[in-house]
């Protein structure tokens, strides 16, 4: 397990070594080196969110759960408030800090999926939703959504659905409740008149070409000029005409400058991304270990397929970032943090064996002050 925490942060590494060459490859036409300098000091911040998450014991993630719901449900609300949020493509995502500009959303995923945790490990084999945890999640995602950040929300309720997924609760009530969200996701999305005209743009590009289809059709010539092995970095030339460059569509410049084989690779690399996540949940030494593994696996994995799956017009565009590859210091900082708390989730695992005699313990069910008894067969799903 221990080549297997050292590779995930490798490959978050990586990734995010990648990303830097690509948002320089992007920007410095206009820009010069301005974004590589921004880059690499968000790759050192994210090393260094990384290094403190890993160093909590997720136990500990209990207590911190309710100031770190406080603060993000305060972030969100302080993003409306003239003078300190700060608009910007029509949304108002981001708060100024001075020195930084932050953006909640992306701390609504890791609230999201540790408070909800926190209440599922609680949960007796064969229990109901957590009601009250599920409402705090709601509020999570509708003051999300009403920036308005639709990705973003879908990535929070993702991990939610991880977190529920890997916990206790009865089969019925979260097949009933999967429906439920799908069919008001739906409804969210065909009721905002922006939505819904990405949904038609989705299944017809071209026909709005110069229009609500011209970033996607940019998108496709940009990865098609690539061919296999690309046009070499900082060689591109048509995505230059492509949108949100840097961020959104940063995989269509992968596609160009680094073919069907870059675009390939950062694939493979969060299909491995997830199987580790996985991994890691699975040998996890609770329930609340359990479930936080999995629903941050989930909204790590979730994020990146609906970023890669826009740009190659399999799903409508969501607007959100590739996890460690696009410009943007809140999600890469959140990113690191989620693999960290990972990191730490596999380590204690692996000292919970250690004591045990290298015997792999059950999850056991949280009760809030130790862990409880096993987890029942009869809950576990797939």
């Amino acid at each position: 397990m221990s080549a297997l925490r050292s590779n995930l942060f490798l490959l978050a590494l990586g990734l995010s070594l990648l990303g830097t060459v690509m948002v320089y490859s992007a920007t410095y036409r206009e820009f010069g080196a301005h974004y590589l300098f921004v880059r690499a000091a968000h790759v050192a911040l994210g090393v260094l969110a990384f290094l403190l998450a890993s160093r909590v014991r997720y136990t500990l993630w209990r207590r911190l759960a309710p100031w770190l719901y406080l603060g993000t449900v305060a972030g969100l609300v302080l993003v409306f408030v003239p003078g300190v949020g700060v608009r910007a493509g029509g949304a108002w995502r981001w708060v100024d800090l001075g020195f930084f500009t932050l953006q909640p959303g992306e701390l609504a995923k890791l609230a999201a999926v540790i408070s909800l945790s926190c209440a599922a490990a609680r949960l007796p084999a064969g229990a109901g939703l957590p009601a009250r945890a599920l409402g705090a999640v709601g509020v999570l995602f509708g003051l999300v959504l009403v920036e308005p950040d639709f990705g973003t929300s879908l990535v929070v309720l993702a991990g939610a659905a991880g977190v529920l997924w890997a916990s206790e609760v009865r089969t019925r009530d979260l097949l009933l409740c999967g429906a439920a969200a799908g069919a008001a996701l739906v409804a969210v999305m065909l009721l905002a008149p922006y939505r819904r005209e990405r949904f038609v743009t989705f299944l017809d590009p071209w026909a709005a070409a110069d229009g609500s289809g011209y970033q996607v059709v940019q998108g496709m010539l940009a990865i098609s000029s690539g061919g296999l092995f690309g046009e070499g970095a900082g060689a591109g030339s048509r995505s230059a005409a492509v949108p949100e460059l840097a961020t959104d569509m940063i995989f269509a410049l992968v596609g160009e400058e680094l073919g069907l084989l870059g675009m390939a690779a950062v694939i493979v690399a969060f299909g491995l991304l997830g199987a580790w996540g996985v991994q890691v949940a699975l040998a996890a030494p609770s329930a609340l270990a359990r479930c936080m593994a999995f629903g941050l696996t989930a909204v790590l994995c979730v994020q990146a397929l609906l970023n890669m799956g826009a740009v190659m017009v399999v799903l409508p565009l969501a607007g959100i970032t590739l996890p460690f590859v696009s410009y943007g210091g809140s999600s890469l900082l959140v990113s690191f943090a989620a693999v960290g708390v990972l990191y730490r989730i596999s380590e204690d695992g692996e000292r919970a064996r250690e004591v045990r005699g290298g015997r792999r313990p059950p999850a056991r069910r949280d009760s809030g002050r130790r862990y409880g008894r096993p987890r029942d067969p009869r809950a576990v799903r797939g």
